[in-house]
């Protein structure tokens, strides 16, 4: 863990104890149900436009890590466990579905309230709280902040909620993730392609377009719901399947 003289030790060992071994985290149950054909490695999806998906059409492109400012938890490479399959399609018409090793991750989980309460306890120690709350910087402001946070608890994967949704493809109790890489002296790296991820490939193809309403709180679709949606447990094992085939499973509005 990173100096973090500036905060209360009791709150520091709070927020340790809630930084958990992947093992002991609630990933792990979330892996189990999202592993690939074989059983040996979780899967996790991503979506992303069609401009950016030819890369991955042979199973050559690589995730790449968000950098933009306002992300929910800072730079990191954003996907869901395959256990939830369509819960992130409201960004993209491409699936690209990868593999992931969290053996050795360190964890926390922003899905529990304690956990979240936690961080906004930390924040309220840190010398920029002023700049989130009290200026027109808040976006870059928390970008910074939840970078340090991480990179002060050396956090790999942060589990949090959809905070942009549609009802027919992404649920409340849906769970998303923000992935870190690290650098060669443990700094989040902030651009180029993820190393956490591997044998990227198009999996899924979504017939739907969505449109950002009310400050992008949700994502509306444009064409649908037209079709009867399947549940998530058939749509991870057919997802499962076109992916260990090279094949895609079609998403119809």
């Amino acid at each position: 863990m990173r100096d973090q003289h500036f905060i209360p030790r009791s709150l520091r060992d709070k927020i340790c104890r809630h930084v958990m071994s992947y093992p002991e985290s609630r990933l792990a149950q979330l892996a189990q149900e999202s592993m690939d054909e074989d059983g040996k490695m979780p899967l996790a999806i991503k979506y992303t436009s069609a401009m950016y998906a030819r890369g991955y059409r042979n199973g050559t492109g690589r995730l790449h890590i968000s950098g933009t400012p306002g992300f929910t938890w800072g730079d990191g490479t954003y996907v869901a466990p395959l256990a939830f399959p369509i819960s992130s399609a409201i960004f993209g018409r491409v699936g690209v579905v990868a593999r992931f090793d969290p053996e050795n991750w360190r964890v926390y989980d922003a899905t529990d309230r304690i956990s979240q309460d936690l961080y906004m306890q930390w924040v309220g120690f840190q010398p920029r709280r002023n700049q989130l709350l009290l200026t027109c910087h808040s976006q870059l402001a928390n970008q910074f902040m939840r970078n340090m946070f991480r990179t002060a608890f050396q956090i790999d994967c942060v589990l949090f909620r959809p905070d942009q949704r549609n009802r027919w493809y992404s649920g409340r109790n849906d769970v998303w993730m923000a992935v870190s890489d690290w650098d060669e002296i443990h700094e989040i790296v902030k651009t180029g392609a993820s190393s956490s991820f591997n044998h990227e490939r198009i999996a899924v193809i979504v017939e739907e377009e969505f449109k950002e309403v009310h400050h992008d709180l949700r994502r509306n679709a444009l064409i649908g719901p037209i079709s009867r949606r399947e549940s998530d447990r058939d749509l991870t094992k057919k997802i499962r399947r076109a992916y260990a085939r090279g094949e895609y499973v079609h998403l119809y509005a």
